[in-house]
């Protein structure tokens, strides 16, 4: 598929990339989860900090899957702690209370110093309420050259660069849309939508 971005492989490393609270659990619940925390550089906001650290905590239930999403945000918490990580928040200048809320904030004011958004909203369920809408009403995205590609898309630009090989990178992909529950023909677009790979993983019905 085309990849609809103006971005290449060889610079991943040195796009500025911001992404909300989702978005970061969903990648570190991911085998490629270290290579991610090592090379895409990402910025989050303070707000979605303190959201990972709500996760974090997980329930008092026995529930599996809210265990293992309450484990993947410490995974970021402990990235972005980490010097090393390429991983880091900032504050985005005022407070707010959600964390897409913060991260049109910081948008605005970074707009030169940022390319890429990264969201994560779920499934079919979110599209006309979740994050991804609330930031295209908030900001013309075309007219400040940022883009809100899909989660997969980076994946699919740390194979380009050799950090991932092609597998590696389309089952991961594959991955984020069975963990988070994307099975309908509109989420799977979504998901897939200008992976910059050739992926028998990738569904018949987007070739």
């Amino acid at each position: 598929m085309s990849l609809d971005l103006r971005l290449k492989a060889e610079v991943c490393a040195c796009i500025s990339i911001i992404a909300d609270t989702d978005a970061l659990i969903a990648y570190a619940r991911l085998d490629c989860w270290p290579a991610i925390r090592e090379n895409l550089g990402i910025t989050t906001t303070t707000t979605c900090y303190r959201e990972l650290n709500l996760h974090s905590r997980g329930t008092d239930s026995f529930d599996e899957e809210d265990q293992q999403k309450a484990d993947a945000a410490q995974r970021v918490l402990d990235a972005l702690d980490d010097e090393e990580s390429t991983l880091d928040y900032e504050f985005c200048g005022s407070i707010q209370e959600e964390g897409e809320w913060s991260v049109a904030e910081m948008v605005k004011q970074n707009s030169d110093d940022l390319e890429i958004i990264l969201m994560m909203d779920r499934g079919d369920t979110e599209m006309a309420d979740g994050g991804r809408s609330y930031i295209r009403r908030q900001l013309d995205l075309r007219d400040i050259g940022v883009t809100m590609p899909s989660l997969g898309v980076p994946i699919g630009l740390l194979s380009q660069q050799g950090i991932l090989s092609e597998d590696e990178a389309c089952a991961n992909i594959n991955e984020i849309a069975e963990r988070e529950g994307w099975t309908s023909y509109n989420a799977l677009k979504r998901i897939w939508e200008g992976v910059p790979l050739d992926c028998d993983q990738e569904p018949e019905f987007l070739e």
